[in-house]
């Protein structure tokens, strides 16, 4: 089967458009931020992104607040998570886009390959979000490419993050480059301490190293926020080690400078996902990461262009590295 999209669907209401080939299903929803909603590997039929199995994905007004919007899915999410003031301008919650309803078109890659374009413009900040998602023909690989625009004619500060919210269970593993860790948010003592570093993977508390590769179960009721402020890589991957299937996603660290991982095992509204988010910058908050000099800058009417790869594997129960030959990745 070769690769295909469908643009005649719509999803409690809202259009879906359903990228497929022989091992992939992705289905995005345009209208509600451009997301990602759902992301399956065929053959296992496993689907990898979280869904919230109390509320559908639904049309939002702009400025309102995403965690009492919460559907799940991959949101891209510009220029700041948390609502802040940034140069007289009252940034909304969890940013800009991911509540606008996008433009899209479905058109062919220079290899003939479908693609769904899909683009944005932030009303308060001024820049374009562009994206070109394609899955290649015969592999499990969602290719997505970006491009963001300065439409102003001075520089602009944003950051800018990948927002995925990965479905788990107590026998899913988290695996990342070696890293230097920052302790943001911690609600029990197994998730350190508030400012505590450590290298990825083992956590010292006072019980004994924890480490962080593994899920814990949703009764522990807890929850936190650890940054990767220093990674030796772009690459994570997330394995299921029961079913032995997993997906791996590969970004560029010249652009990605960090990584946050929302750890949510039962302690926030009672939610068990595990988001991995790679962004331009942190804290995650623009006002803060420019006041330590931590934000992206985009020279006046500058555009930036990147790609980041989803890919699912099989097989394994870990991964410590990620392999590119030619156009293609592996897990190893």
């Amino acid at each position: 089967m070769a690769a295909t999209i469908d643009a005649h669907w719509h999803y409690h209401g809202v259009r879906a458009v359903v990228l497929e080939n022989r091992l992939l299903r992705v289905v995005v929803l345009p209208e509600t931020g451009g997301r990602i909603y759902s992301l399956v590997h065929k053959p296992s039929d496993t689907e990898f992104l979280w869904h919230n199995p109390r509320m559908h994905p639904r049309l939002t007004p702009f400025g309102t607040s995403f965690d009492d919007n919460l559907v799940g899915g991959w949101d891209d999410l510009l220029p700041t998570v948390d609502a802040c003031m940034y140069k007289g301008e009252a940034i909304p919650d969890h940013g800009e886009v991911w509540g606008l309803a996008w433009d899209w078109q479905v058109m062919a890659t220079a290899d003939g390959q479908p693609c769904l374009f899909t683009a944005v413009s932030a009303p308060i900040t001024p820049v374009r979000l562009e994206r070109w998602l394609s899955l290649d023909a015969h592999q499990p690989e969602l290719r997505v490419r970006y491009r963001l625009t300065n439409l102003a004619p001075q520089p602009v500060d944003l950051l800018f993050g990948l927002h995925p919210m990965f479905a788990i269970s107590p026998t899913h593993r988290l695996d990342l480059p070696p890293a230097r860790m920052l302790v943001e948010l911690a609600s029990a003592e197994r998730f350190g301490q508030v400012g505590q570093v450590y290298e990825w993977p083992h956590l010292p508390t006072n019980s004994g190293a924890v480490d962080m590769r593994t899920i814990p179960a949703s009764d522990r009721q807890a929850y936190a926020g650890h940054y990767a402020t220093e990674t030796t890589a772009g690459w994570f991957a997330l394995t299921d080690t029961a079913s032995q299937v997993g997906l791996a996603f590969v970004y560029p660290t010249n652009v990605f400078k960090a990584l946050w991982l929302w750890m949510c095992y039962g302690g926030w509204r009672d939610h068990y996902h595990l988001a991995v988010e790679p962004w331009t910058g942190y804290p995650v908050n623009l006002a803060q990461a420019a006041a330590a000099g931590r934000q992206l800058i985009l020279a006046a009417h500058q555009s930036l262009e990147f790609s980041v790869t989803a890919f699912a594997y099989t097989g394994r129960m870990e991964v410590s590295g990620v392999d590119q030959r030619g156009e293609h990745y592996t897990a190893r």
